[in-house]
């Protein structure tokens, strides 16, 4: 089973003309949708068909109650999600411009008081991989680092620290980077964190912390994931982009789930892209991810090869 830890937040989604600062835009909304980074990861898990589970907090309110509810649709166990009176549930403002491009402010809400019993709520026997995404504010980012810190050694960990995590640097960061299997960065926060502009060189001063595996996404042209011993090149997975939010969240799961079944690393990170590029046709991070059936079809087709097996 995986166990998702992170910011539990509700999107509210704006179609704008235009990202400006210090200036104008015409914007209308377009959706409200549950999101959250692992939260997104864990639903796209769970909708692929692997056993899957969440901990963190929300409020006690309508917010809190759409959260749970679209988790607990695709069969998230949501037994360990707190829900904490007197308190609202996180949400994000996202703008999003004409080209896909997104500007997001988050509001963490409830998701500020998290606490370290709550996060180990959702440790379980059966939990074998844990995976973590950035809370906003300094209170929950130690509480969860010391969550990863602590993690049974057989657990296995995944890291998407996101633009909030990547300011912290490596210091603040290597409790997670020692125990990390897996970290997923977009480019520009690769060169936030490491302060290197070329992908493999930000991944080679990763690996020297322990990483074991590092993918990072760069938009229209692709991804790339190295390892201590070889790195590989994926083109995206070519469709129409809607929306982008989300489709990190999307290519960390169909990684996760290549790797929990034991595929190669060329096969995961093929299904990563083919799983990204279902969530760019829809607005927001969980209405257009796909159902194994779904995935594999396109993975076939894009690939132009079986399935991975099992």
């Amino acid at each position: 089973m995986v166990l998702g830890c992170g910011a539990l937040n509700v999107d509210h989604l704006f179609a704008a003309d235009a990202l400006v600062t210090n200036g104008e835009s015409f914007c209308r909304p377009v959706g409200r949708q549950s999101g959250g980074s692992a939260a997104n990861t864990i639903y796209a898990l769970a909708k692929l068909g692997l056993p899957s589970r969440f901990t963190g907090a929300v409020g006690a309110d309508e917010d809190g109650r759409l959260q749970l509810e679209s988790l607990a649709s695709v069969g998230v166990d949501i037994s360990a999600v707190a829900a904490k009176s007197g308190c609202d549930t996180g949400f994000i403002l996202g703008f999003v411009d004409k080209q896909g491009h997104r500007a997001l402010y988050a509001c963490p809400g409830a998701n500020q008081t998290v606490s370290l019993e709550d996060l180990q709520r959702g440790l379980a026997p059966s939990v074998g991989w844990v995976h973590c995404s950035s809370f906003a504010g300094d209170e929950p980012f130690f509480v969860q680092r010391r969550f990863a810190g602590a993690l049974p050694a057989g657990v296995r960990l995944s890291f998407a620290p996101g633009a909030l995590y990547a300011l912290r640097g490596i210091q603040e960061l290597r409790p997670f980077l020692n125990r990390c299997e897996i970290i997923f960065l977009a480019q520009p926060e690769l060169e936030t964190l490491t302060g290197e502009t070329e992908p493999l060189q930000g991944a080679k001063v990763l690996l020297s912390e322990n990483v074991g595996t590092v993918a990072i996404t760069l938009g229209a042209e692709g991804s790339v994931v190295a390892t201590p011993s070889t790195h590989h090149y994926q083109p995206a997975v070519g469709r129409m982009v809607i929306d982008t939010t989300g489709a990190g969240d999307a290519f960390a799961a169909g990684f996760i789930y290549g790797y929990f079944r034991g595929w190669a690393l060329e096969d995961a990170h093929r299904f990563a892209a083919v799983a990204a590029s279902f969530a760019i046709e829809t607005w927001g991070a969980r209405d257009g991810l796909p159902s194994l059936a779904q995935a594999r079809e396109r993975y076939e087709l894009a690939h132009n090869r079986p399935f991975p097996l099992p």
